[in-house]
């Protein structure tokens, strides 16, 4: 069992934002940007955050618009059976006929929505396929669709870790001592326990509830003193006390630091998910943790989003995070579908999650365009051997590093080829000269030009606006020759995919510069032979230029121009100048002028040369 996801409707500001949910998944943003509030909005599902009208319904919204939650699991066939037969053997229930019969289970999915205000606030309802709401209501769902435990970032140190009170400590211990588990190992004490049940309801119990009774005569009342029973919750809260060794002397969790017990909690989590899985008790658990980079070192920011993506797959747990780190995203190996991008319009909550047929056709999309400039290599001689699958998504959305997933926290991205050309912008974003384009751009590093498309697709599932900065390795080679004609199909190849990826459904391409050359020889820098040297020549050449050098005049019109490109002004004046002289500037590109799908192409090979 597991969410795939959620629906929220007039909590707070989130007016009407749906999240597209994987077993791990990240939800990035600035801060006030509403993240905060789409968790909360899980909690106030599940029960464990109470509704507070004040706090939680939009005041400007009509007092006929209801404020709901509506969470859609993906359910197997004896998931569904004891959920809705839950006191029934499920090998005695008829799932097919019983469940989806009812219309309520389709392809495995269930959806449930809990209202807060409207007719029927407070109650978890029936959604079906169609989306018609069933007549059948009930108060309490959270005990059948799992146990939700939320790690805030800001709390006082005994909320972390009091057992006492609703902590995210208590929650994992019960977690892990569960009441079945309990039962077991009291079996062997239960006649003991009978024993002094019996003697302290026939001894002190007794004489105490006389002596009230004789007291609330008066008032036309008696007095019961019950005997509580040994629970997971009773062990937990009374005989349960975790503390730590250093060195061999014990000490408490309060005194330790906010990063240790933030670790801890998510060390407990896991430990939990192993206990029960142990156990054969491997019900849902959904955590939501916030900012888990808080308060931590970090080399210890990378072990913890690892633990919390093995817990993903250590049992039947689902987490969800916030966080303002691209360490995270890497470390947890986050891929973009998994990633939500939150802002805030005005008072409106926005949510940008790609939707999953959304993600297939991108993957799809790009599956074709990989082969399309693979096969370029040869001049479209022969058709490459197909990938798997899985090898295809990995390459395409998998492979974010801490660098690379920084793009997604930026409001405008710029994408290159590589490494060398990201250490040329950050240079430039050090001295102050990227404050033009925007308080919050980022560098992509495609991995090289035959997957700028992949970089450009992908930035478009979340509408991260991107200009695409490339060079022509066909201007290097010698007109006439093998090695000409091989570069100049794999550039025409490379401007093909692009152009298709700009007409994608939702682009959002903002313009491309394709600079004759490479970047070193378009600064007027000397040029470094060997790949793994060229960006600490690029950096080197650049830090030592003094002001007014023709590298940095160059460095400062390519950034008005990107400038003027997300802005969308037209680049004609651009056009006119020395700096780019056999440049390509497009505020838009072309369609694609052949199927990419169809091998091999005709013609063969495209002149660049006139889309200038």
């Amino acid at each position: 069992m597991r969410p795939l996801q959620v629906t929220v409707r007039n909590v707070r500001g989130a007016r009407d934002v749906r999240l597209n949910l994987r077993p791990f998944s990240a939800l990035v943003g600035p801060n006030n940007a509403g993240k905060t509030t789409l968790l909360d909005a899980v909690r106030l599902f599940y029960g464990s955050l109470a509704w507070d009208p004040v706090r939680d319904r939009p005041w400007d919204v009509p007092a006929d618009e209801p404020s709901w939650i509506e969470i859609v699991y993906e359910m197997s066939q004896d998931e569904a059976a004891a959920f809705f037969f839950p006191q029934v053997d499920p090998s005695d229930v008829d799932v097919a006929e019983g469940v989806t019969g009812l219309g309520l289970l389709d392809n495995g999915t269930l959806r449930i929505r809990r209202y807060f205000t409207g007719n029927h606030p407070g109650e978890y309802r029936y959604v079906s396929p169609g989306g018609d709401e069933e007549a059948t209501g009930w108060d309490d769902a959270t005990g059948s669709l799992g146990v939700c435990v939320y790690v805030p970032t800001l709390a006082q140190l005994r909320d972390q870790t009091s057992v006492a009170t609703d902590s995210p400590l208590r929650e994992v211990l019960l977690l892990a001592f569960s009441q079945s588990k309990i039962d077991g190992l009291l079996m062997g004490v239960r006649g003991a326990l009978s024993v002094l049940q019996t003697a302290l309801s026939d001894g002190p119990i007794a004489d105490l509830e006389n002596e009230l009774d004789e007291a609330l005569h008066p008032w036309g009342l008696s007095a019961e003193v019950g005997v509580g029973t040994l629970s997971a919750d009773f062990i937990v809260q009374n005989l349960i006390e975790l503390q730590v060794k250093q060195e061999g002397t014990r000490r408490a969790m309060e005194a330790q630091g906010s990063g240790v017990q933030r670790a801890l909690v998510a060390a407990l989590i896991q430990a939990a998910a192993r206990v029960r899985a142990k156990a054969e008790e491997n019900d849902f658990r959904w955590v939501l943790f916030e900012e888990p980079e808080a308060f931590l070192h970090p080399a210890q920011v990378t072990r913890l989003a690892q633990d919390l993506r093995r817990l993903t797959e250590s049992g039947n747990a689902t987490v969800t995070i916030t966080t303002h780190d691209p360490t995270t995203l890497a470390a947890s190996e986050t891929s973009p579908e998994g990633i939500t991008r939150v802002q805030r319009r005005g008072s409106a909550v926005e949510a940008v999650s790609p939707e999953p047929e959304t993600v297939r056709q991108a993957l799809d999309d790009i599956h074709v365009r990989s082969a399309y400039i693979g096969s370029s290599s040869g001049c479209f001689q022969k058709v490459p051997a197909p990938r798997p699958e899985e090898q295809r998504r990995r390459r395409v959305l998998y492979d974010l590093d801490a660098r690379r997933a920084a793009a997604f926290f930026a409001d405008r991205v710029i994408i290159v080829e590589g490494f060398s050309d990201v250490v040329f912008f950050e240079w430039l974003e050090r001295q102050g000269y990227m404050a033009a384009v925007g308080p919050n751009v980022g560098f992509l590093d495609a991995g090289g030009k035959f997957d700028l498309h992949r970089a450009a697709r992908t930035l478009s599932l979340f509408g991260i606006p991107h200009v695409v900065v490339w060079d022509e390795d066909a201007a290097m080679a010698v007109q006439g020759t093998d090695g000409y004609r091989t570069k100049h199909c794999r550039d025409s190849a490379v401007m093909e995919t692009l152009c298709a990826a700009a007409h994608d459904p939702g682009s959002a391409f903002a313009g491309a510069v394709r600079l004759p050359g490479t970047i070193e020889r378009w600064l007027g820098i000397k040029e470094e032979g060997v790949g793994a040297w060229k960006a600490a020549n690029v950096g080197g050449a650049l830090a030592s230029s003094g002001p007014g050098a023709p590298a940095l005049r160059r460095a400062e019109a390519l950034v008005e121009l990107i400038r003027d490109l997300f802005d969308g002004a037209d680049p004609d004046e651009h056009r006119k100048k020395p700096e780019f002289d056999q440049a390509m500037i497009r505020l838009d590109l072309p369609e694609p002028s052949r199927d990419l799908a169809a091998f091999p192409p005709q013609p063969r090979c495209v002149c660049l040369g006139a889309a200038r």
